[in-house]
């Protein structure tokens, strides 16, 4: 069998986030299953405050969108540490030390579950303090 070609799909395109509260983007669906991602964070601009943070998550739902369940943070971006680019990587072979998680909370800051890609992603920004900040996110899936 051929191995499949690579797609890039856009979860965010230069979202400004500002002030603190919770930005959920929305599910970007595939049309056929995905055994790897590479998925990269750019934070263009950031919050000049020290005292605000910017975490990024990475959902994925496996039954059409009514159950999410988080994959992955990225590091969290402080308001003073300027642009910024991240990578997370997501396989669907291997689960890690444990093939049975918890998904009622959110994985922790740099951490993925390497337990599979669903029928879509989608990010989920929160911000805490006053400023600002702008990025993107894309999605190589394989």
């Amino acid at each position: 069998m051929a191995a499949k070609s690579q797609v890039l799909n856009i979860l965010a395109a230069g979202t400004v986030q500002a002030g603190a509260g919770t930005v959920t983007g929305t599910g970007v669906v595939f049309r056929e299953a995905w055994r790897e991602s590479a998925i990269q964070l750019t934070v263009s601009a950031a919050a000049t405050l020290a005292g605000d943070t910017l975490d990024v998550y990475i959902d994925t739902s496996a039954d059409g969108g009514v159950t999410w369940y988080n994959v992955g943070h990225f590091t969290q971006v402080l308001g003073n540490g300027g642009a910024k680019k991240f990578i997370m990587a997501l396989r669907s072979d291997n689960p890690g030390a444990s093939a049975v998680s918890d998904v009622t909370a959110d994985a922790a800051a740099g951490a993925t579950r390497q337990f599979g890609i669903g029928d879509r992603l989608r990010y989920r920004g929160i911000e805490v303090g006053t400023g600002s900040f702008t990025y993107g996110i894309v999605a190589m899936l394989k």
